[in-house]
């Protein structure tokens, strides 16, 4: 843990834990955010680089309003057994920032500025970003290298809006989780039988 987030925890009256030995689902809310958000946005490709971060940077900022204000989500409420069975209740789905509007704790002040923040948020502006920075991570993990990208114009986002239709029928629209291209076998796997004739 750096100086900056010990500084923070300490100057809010946090309380900062470990996980256990050998426990390794001590983390379990995190690693879940990890699988669920990060990787199904970034994907697993290798990337490096000052581009390949700023690329992260625009992806995570985009994505950080979108999933906050846009997707919902389902909490558990209460959990019973049953001998073998297990009985789960769950909260009626919602959006992180509902939750804490909704919270009793949270400060008027910052629940305004929540809103006045959704305000002013485009949900399909964020997902043609997210897709855009996607797109430039995707070539980045398969060359390395990057082509210029053209600034992002109303009629972008005219022919973002008409490809929502069918893009259920493409499967995965993100461009992180695409097959890349395989390079072309130059050698031959086998004599040639036509190298004397």
């Amino acid at each position: 843990m750096n100086q900056s987030v010990f500084d923070y925890c300490k100057g809010r009256s946090l309380v900062q834990t470990r996980s256990r030995a050998y426990r390794k689902n001590d983390q379990a809310w995190v690693e879940q955010k990890n699988g669920s958000v990060v990787r199904r946005l970034v994907g697993y490709g290798r990337l490096s680089g000052t581009d390949a971060r700023n690329a992260l940077a625009q992806l995570y900022a985009s994505s950080r309003l979108y999933i906050n204000y846009f997707q919902p989500s389902f909490k558990l409420k209460s959990k019973s057994r049953d001998g073998a069975r297990v009985h789960k209740v769950y909260l009626t789905p919602a959006t992180p920032c509902d939750r804490l509007l909704a919270h009793d704790s949270i400060d008027p002040a910052i629940k305004e500025k929540l809103k006045a923040q959704f305000e002013g948020l485009d949900p399909v502006r964020l997902l043609h970003e997210m897709r855009m920075a996607q797109q430039t991570l995707s070539e980045f993990a398969a060359q390395g290298i990057r082509a210029e990208a053209a600034p992002a114009e109303e009629s972008d986002v005219a022919v973002f809006l008409t490809s929502l239709a069918s893009a259920w029928k493409e499967g995965d629209a993100r461009p992180t989780h695409r097959k890349q291209p395989k390079a072309k076998h130059w050698w031959r796997s086998r004599v040639d039988p036509f190298a004397d004739a």
